[in-house]
């Protein structure tokens, strides 16, 4: 029975995101909708990178605007609050799912992913519209298989043919970037972002092996 309600709230949602990809509360209602049980998921738990920083048990990042605002000029947190800023975001309310003192390795994963996803579009240059998207989600299955991005990936397609057929190439040429993006740098999950918030938003890209090319590419594709 548990599987069957599973299942149905998945496909309803899933319809729903189809119609309408600017809804985050629906992409935030998929992930609750997966099966911890799903193949899919357990492999991306076992990766490297991802089974070690669960392991270190870590306080859940929590980034505010002000705190990043008053950031040094030029560094990733000043970079990664006016990227907010300009979108019209504040970290807090994108903080879905809650902190709990019996949490398991899935509940890690995924607030981390929540926490740091604005930070990736901010250092990859990936924009916030479906087509940029698409593209950080490409990024993020090249290079931890989450079975999320294919589900969004499937919905963003769908939504193409019947809804958006003129944005069509924009969205391919962003998945393809984030894709070739993904292969080709070391993992970004994991990494120890508040240390660097101080840095310099090109020294971070430096470090990360992220190239002012890489940047432009993504940019032009969202």
């Amino acid at each position: 029975m548990q599987k069957f309600l599973r299942l149905f709230r998945f496909s309803t949602t899933f319809v729903r995101l189809v119609g309408d990809t600017d809804r985050l509360d629906l992409v935030f209602a998929l992930v609750d909708s997966l099966d911890p049980e799903a193949p899919a998921l357990k492999a991306m738990l076992a990766r490297p990178e991802v089974a070690a920083f669960v392991a270190r048990r870590e306080p859940a990042l929590r980034f505010t605007l002000p705190a990043l605002r008053a950031r040094p000029e030029g560094s990733l947190g000043r970079a990664f609050a006016q990227f907010l800023d300009q979108r019209g975001l504040d970290p807090a309310g994108l903080y879905h799912s809650k902190v709990d003192a019996t949490d398991t390795d899935e509940l890690r994963f995924k607030l981390h992913m929540e926490r740091t996803h604005d930070l990736w579009h901010t250092v990859l240059g990936f924009d916030t519209d479906v087509a940029g998207e698409l593209g950080l989600q490409a990024f993020t299955m090249a290079q931890l298989g989450s079975p999320l991005g294919y589900m969004i990936l499937s919905a963003a397609m769908l939504n193409t043919l019947f809804k958006a057929p003129a944005d069509g190439p924009r969205r391919m040429e962003a998945i393809t970037r984030g894709w070739q993006l993904g292969k080709r740098l070391p993992p970004l999950f994991g990494v120890d972002w508040s240390a660097m918030l101080d840095w310099p938003l090109e020294r971070v890209r430096e470090h990360l092996g992220v190239a002012a090319a890489d940047v432009e590419t993504a940019a032009m594709a969202a």
